[in-house]
């Protein structure tokens, strides 16, 4: 088994747990964890003893993210370069997206950013009634570039316009509604018997039937093609790169508001 340092992996039969690993910033993601995200998924998908894979994270929060010291070291690089970069994270939600296996994500304290890439990537998405939400890229001078290729065939523009644009915190029922989640949670002991209840419905189907399932919504017109990716690459490292995103991102770090905080 490979050794990990921002995630950590446990296998329980056919069931798989991949936990986030970086509880002391909230488990936001930096190119290490994508990377190991990535490897431990593509793994995983290709092990034919696996049939469910549960996606959860260590410590307050589900996942803030991606790291802003990551976000902001920019300086000096080509849009390619940033592109290039940016790409490895895509790469990592197109292996949940793609995953043979059922998919669970398991929510709580806060799913920020980035976070409802994966969240919108999962099959079953349950969270506790606690956890917040939010699309929060525009209060940082950034734009959802790469996470809209999968948020917006979950939710749909009215909904990603809205939350996307004005960055509001939204709370567990918001989720469910806009259609971000299934299921709420009343307390951690109860989102630990919903993930276990919808792994005990998996292992009861078919682990072909559930992977064919998968390749019939796609072929049936919800597949996200290769134009999409391109595209969403393009906005978020044209952001990546922008002064907005340099105030917004050392004014977030430092305490301080954004130039174009214009509040009392």
């Amino acid at each position: 088994m490979a050794e990990f340092t921002t995630i950590s992996l446990d296998h329980n039969g056919p069931v798989a747990t991949v936990s986030l690993n970086r509880p002391e910033v909230r488990n936001a993601m930096n190119p290490e964890m994508i990377g190991e995200l990535s490897g431990a998924l593509d793994a995983l998908n290709g092990d034919p003893d696996i049939r469910v894979i549960v996606l959860r994270g260590n410590g307050p929060a589900f996942c803030a993210g991606g790291d802003l010291n990551w976000m902001r070291d920019v300086l000096g690089q080509t849009e390619a370069e940033v592109i290039e970069d940016s790409r490895n994270l895509l790469r990592m939600y197109q292996a949940i997206a793609s995953s043979p296996k059922l998919v669970i994500a398991r929510l709580h304290g806060a799913a920020v950013a980035g976070a409802l890439g994966i969240v919108a990537c999962a099959d079953v998405a349950i969270a506790e009634r606690g956890t917040r939400f939010c699309v929060s890229e525009v209060k940082i001078g950034l734009v959802p570039g790469v996470i809209a290729a999968f948020i917006l065939p979950r939710i749909g523009p009215g909904w990603f316009g809205y939350l996307a644009k004005t960055a509001t915190l939204f709370d567990a029922e918001t989720a469910r509604v806009s259609g971000f989640i299934h299921e709420i949670a009343s307390d951690e002991t109860d989102l630990d018997a919903r993930v276990a209840a919808q792994v005990e419905q998996a292992l009861q189907s078919s682990p072909d039937a559930i992977a064919a399932t998968g390749n019939l919504i796609a072929d049936l017109g919800y597949k996200i093609d290769e134009k999409t990716f391109d595209t969403g690459l393009k906005y978020n490292a044209k952001a990546r790169l922008s002064d907005a995103a340099q105030e917004g991102i050392s004014a977030f770090l430092n305490k301080k508001k954004p130039a174009w905080d214009r509040r009392g």
